[in-house]
């Protein structure tokens, strides 16, 4: 017994994710067909950076990031955040972690004055990036998120790790079945009927790691198909860390940039309080509504690539100042708005 008792200790040590207070985030890089500028190369001086929601990859929108990268001229980088796709799996998993590994991913790769795009999870990255680093930040476009904390949505949360669970421990599906895929979206069917929502997961389920991956917690060799994000420790994260937000961190802090907002007219995520936390925030912002749920970029793709494009080439030249620190006494811009926040 009570070596059992050890063996299961050892187990749970082992299935812990190690802690790193930053890592290096896997990504592509899109470059335009064709452009302008001469020399334009991955350090261009204002390149856009893509975030991927929850359970997503930098895979998740190619084409859209290609179309993006020709109509602005300007490269984009698609990255896969910690504990996504080809990046490493690692704790804790809060925004300012993830904000961290950007500036880390921006300071490795020489780049400044980025342009973030963030759908969902990757929205609320990119606005903290933006408030913490605006050094690094020239504009964004936030795709339906806002500043706050969001506990209405970790019914969604425990909806999507259910259904990535049971692929794992109850279909029991082997990494040679011609079907694993159907299978895996069969099992999952009972708790995530929509099947946008099943297949943009599933796209994370593979049958054999990626080149020269390797993860500290999951056993890829054990003949199952498995996910690339590490879902059993990745429970209570998704759900209290990804619907968290860092307000006594951010409470004080403006980001003066250009910031457009994408919001689904039928999505629960921008409410009235989100809605005001965005004017606190982000002063300089633009909101574009569209007839959609919170799957924006599945329903209305070319709507949404168009407000992008649109948006950075209008801002394309203009200079963008400093986030600051509310209340300030050196900013008169800042004193001015005092009263209105």
């Amino acid at each position: 017994m009570f070596a059992t008792k050890i063996l299961r200790n050892a187990q749970s040590i082992k299935n812990e994710l190690p802690h790193r207070e930053v890592v290096k985030m896997a990504y592509d890089l899109h470059k335009p067909r064709s452009t302008a500028i001469r020399n334009l190369n991955e350090n261009h001086e204002e390149p856009i950076l893509f975030m991927h929601g929850i359970f997503g990859s930098k895979k998740s929108y190619v084409q859209d990031s290609k179309l993006i990268s020709s109509a602005t001229h300007t490269p984009v980088y698609t990255i896969d955040l910690r504990n996504h796709g080809e990046s490493a799996h690692a704790q804790p998993f809060d925004y300012a972690t993830l904000a961290a590994d950007v500036k880390e991913f921006c300071d490795s790769h020489k780049l400044d004055k980025v342009k973030l795009v963030g759908y969902s999870l990757g929205a609320k990255v990119s606005m903290l990036t933006a408030l913490q680093y605006p050094e690094l930040v020239k504009s964004a476009v936030i795709i339906d998120n806002a500043p706050i904390p969001q506990p209405q949505i970790q019914l969604f949360m425990k909806q999507y790790i259910k259904a990535m669970k049971t692929v794992l421990n109850e279909a029991n599906i082997s990494a040679d079945d011609k079907d694993w895929k159907n299978k895996a979206s069969a099992a999952m069917k009972r708790f995530l009927p929509n099947g946008v929502i099943r297949k943009n997961l599933l796209a994370n389920l593979v049958n054999k790691p990626p080149k020269d991956f390797d993860s500290p917690v999951i056993d890829f060799g054990d003949g199952q198909i498995h996910f690339l994000n590490p879902i059993e420790q990745m429970e209570e994260m998704a759900v209290e860390d990804v619907t968290d937000w860092p307000t006594e961190l951010t409470k004080d802090l403006v980001f003066e940039g250009p910031v457009k907002f994408i919001r689904g007219l039928k999505s629960p995520f921008i409410t009235d309080e989100g809605y005001e936390a965005i004017q606190k925030h982000f002063p300089n912002n633009e909101f574009h509504d569209l007839n959609s749920s919170h799957d924006i970029l599945d329903q209305r793709p070319t709507e949404y690539v168009k407000i992008i494009n649109d948006f950075f080439n209008i801002h394309r030249y203009e200079s963008a100042p400093d986030s600051t620190i509310l209340g300030h006494k050196d900013h008169p811009q800042t004193q001015a708005r005092r009263s209105h926040l």
